[in-house]
């Protein structure tokens, strides 16, 4: 007959100690993928709210996004076939539970709707370029990718920057008739930004210089006005500012 061993109280407590390992790992294993899979759970650490964010992007949109970092309460991410693309999305947590918001539409409508930008300020500037700038969050978690272009600009908060090197003695006049075609067409933005600069430049002029640009003042002059939404017209103030002393000579 074989007697069964009795586990001593050390061997006891060291098993206890293994199963409780083991319960930890396992909790832990079982959020990284409740999180991937955007179930709402109680987040505790940073990677849980990357992981989330992610999921909560590619649900939404039907793209693979990556996490890039967290500052706040905003996570910047960008889709893989777009690196250059740097989407925010904004945590909203109750103390229970965690939701997000983005402004990712913005990029998606980028492009179109700098193209119609562009067919509107033509007249008045001729050859030129427009960028827009997503920032912040629309005020609508219901705009998405088949949201029209008109509805985005009506909800959504983004920087209308445009660059042009046609007659800077008119830019008092020109910037004026800008601002009242915008209105007009009912394209609403938060800012607009018109810079003058060279006519080479403006041929070599890529988005992503951009930030050097105005950074250096590499320009001769910028205009920019604040969009008031709340009566649907610019500020009547206009913002100049001047560029490097030297620049074009």
């Amino acid at each position: 007959m074989v007697k069964k061993r009795r586990l001593s109280q050390n061997e006891e407590a060291i098993r206890g100690i293994l199963i409780i390992i083991a319960f930890i790992v396992g909790l832990v294993f079982l959020r990284d993928i409740l999180a991937k899979r955007g179930v709402r759970i109680l987040m505790l650490t940073r990677q849980d709210y990357m992981n989330a964010a992610e999921y909560y992007m590619q649900k939404k949109y039907g793209e693979k996004f990556e996490g890039e970092y967290i500052v706040d309460n905003s996570i910047y991410v960008h889709p893989k076939a777009k690196p250059e693309w740097h989407a925010v999305v904004e945590i909203e947590n109750d103390g229970i539970m965690t939701s997000f918001h983005d402004n990712y539409v913005g990029y998606l409508k980028k492009e179109e709707l700098e193209k119609y930008i562009y067919e509107l300020v033509k007249p008045i500037y001729g050859e030129c370029k427009v960028y827009t700038q997503p920032y912040d969050f629309p005020n609508d978690d219901g705009i998405g990718k088949n949201t029209d272009i008109f509805t985005y600009t009506k909800k959504a908060n983004y920087v209308i920057r445009i660059f042009v090197s046609s007659n800077i003695g008119e830019k008092d006049k020109d910037f004026d008739s800008i601002c009242n075609i915008l209105v007009n067409d009912k394209i609403y933005c938060s800012r607009l930004v018109v810079t003058y600069i060279s006519k080479e430049d403006l041929n070599a002029l890529n988005e992503i210089d951009v930030d050097k640009l105005f950074y250096t003042k590499k320009f001769y002059m910028r205009l920019t006005a604040v969009y008031n939404r709340r009566v649907k017209e610019f500020d009547g103030e206009v913002y100049e500012v001047e560029g490097e002393y030297d620049y074009g000579k």
